[in-house]
């Protein structure tokens, strides 16, 4: 997707979000920065550029992410930045590079030509919820298409409900609430639990000089707190409000 097009659909995101004109500079340079500056992921004898009609959903939800706490923080520059850089992989995500690429600067030429749809932008505002779960499976089901109409129908929606999601931090009633009882629970059954399986393990291993009881009872204990998922669950929304779990 060009230029033009991410800017006119962070133009319009920017008009129904009524964004003074420091936040609308800095999203509407942060919806093109992936373009100006090639992004890489680097690690321990590694580094490749960030796909952006394949982005990794990591990298995404990393501006995401920045771009929430920086909202939490009252520092919207840094966060419609980070936001834009978010939505611009979601739109180049809509977009289907065709066979071989070969189609592709033609699409996207005529893709630029397309002003955006106002109507998708207000669903996208309207059928959102505030949530990281929300953000994430937003961005596994957009989907890579040819038709010019439903490029930007897709882009702009799903870009307006990611936008709607990561900005509006108001605060679900009774969530501290139901973090405390979450957090007893996981404390009184299944931190138990976990240390109960592992303890006989070691027993079991030290009696018999056998290390497949402590094998066995570390597996145990694993899948005891890994299935505690509502738990899991629950904290990254309490991260995402801005609570932690205690």
């Amino acid at each position: 997707m060009k230029w033009r097009s991410h800017i006119s659909i962070g133009k319009a995101i920017a008009d129904a979000l009524e964004l003074p004109p420091g936040e609308r500079k800095a999203f509407l340079e942060g919806i093109v920065e992936p373009d100006r500056h090639k992004e890489r992921v680097t690690g321990p004898g590694y580094s490749y550029r960030v796909s952006h009609h394949h982005p990794s959903r990591r990298v995404v939800m990393l501006h995401v992410w920045m771009a929430r706490r920086s909202f939490l923080r009252n520092n919207s520059y840094l966060g419609y930045r980070h936001l834009g850089m978010a939505l611009h992989y979601i739109q180049d995500k809509s977009t289907s590079k065709g066979f071989l690429g070969m189609s592709h600067d033609r699409r996207e030429e005529a893709l630029a030509e397309l002003e955006v749809p106002a109507e998708a932008i207000e669903r996208g505002f309207r059928k959102y919820l505030s949530s990281p779960e929300f953000v994430s499976r937003s961005l596994k089901l957009t989907r890579p298409e040819k038709d010019i109409h439903q490029i930007m129908a897709q882009a702009s929606f799903r870009s307006a409900a990611v936008a709607a999601a990561i900005t509006d931090l108001r605060r679900p009633s009774g969530l501290e609430q139901k973090l405390r009882a979450l957090h007893r629970s996981h404390l009184l059954v299944y931190v138990p639990l976990a240390i109960g399986s592992l303890a006989i393990g070691i027993s079991l291993s030290l009696a018999w000089w056998n290390p497949i009881p402590l094998a066995t009872g570390t597996v145990i204990s694993l899948i005891v707190l890994v299935r505690d998922r509502p738990y899991r669950q629950l904290g990254k929304v309490a991260l995402w409000h801005g609570l932690k779990m205690h």
